[in-house]
């Protein structure tokens, strides 16, 4: 089965830029990561402006566990964003089937591509718990985006379980490590392909 999904962001993330909005990006993910409900509330008020609500019709929100199992009581960003989206009638429900069976190196403590968790090293930390999903769609919402394996990975799960589901990925923010054009709100919407090799292949 081709491993082709489409996804959508809709803010630039610049870790390494000094532009008023590339330190604007750094406090919003900041706040993000910590679950704050301000964020994520705002998140809705920007995918309303823009007409992006419809990216979510007829579809079940599945939030992507962090790098490590999740642990009773701890912050779970994603899933406070699809919480909140469905809270504004964004998506028809929200479940935490998709786990991570495992813990894996953190992505923020990975600096260069080379050093990152592949899409393998993803796909054999994750597990699907099998429900019944009455939906067509399924987005899976994540806080960013940058080399898209850990997306990759947990559609390739989802979609061998639910093969019959159109998969999709959101997340708030697009990681642009090597760019800092002073901008924040960006949305960009694209389909990521699985190369034979092994990597994930962006439109940019």
């Amino acid at each position: 089965m081709l491993s082709e999904f489409e996804y959508l962001t809709s803010l630039v993330y610049s870790p390494r830029g000094n532009s008023e909005n590339a330190l604007k990006s750094k406090k919003l993910l900041g706040l993000c990561k910590n679950g704050n409900p301000k964020f994520s509330d705002a998140l809705v008020s920007f995918i309303l402006k823009n007409g992006l609500e419809n990216y979510f019709k007829n579809a079940v929100l599945i939030p992507i566990p962090r790098s490590s199992p999740t642990v009773e009581g701890s912050v779970f960003p994603s899933k406070v964003i699809s919480d909140t989206l469905l809270k504004n009638n964004i998506g028809n429900s929200v479940w935490t089937c998709l786990k991570r069976t495992k813990a894996i190196p953190k992505s923020s403590s990975q600096y260069d591509a080379n050093s990152r968790n592949s899409v393998a090293t993803h796909l054999d930390s994750l597990s699907v718990e099998n429900i019944l999903i009455m939906e067509p769609e399924i987005v899976l919402i994540d806080d960013v985006f940058t080399q898209g394996r850990t997306a990759m990975a947990s559609a390739m799960k989802i979609q061998n379980m639910f093969p019959d589901k159109k998969i999709k990925i959101f997340c708030p923010f697009r990681t642009k490590s090597f760019e800092d054009q002073n901008i924040l709100e960006n949305i960009d919407h694209g389909k990521m392909l699985l190369s034979p090799n092994g990597k994930v292949i962006l439109p940019d």
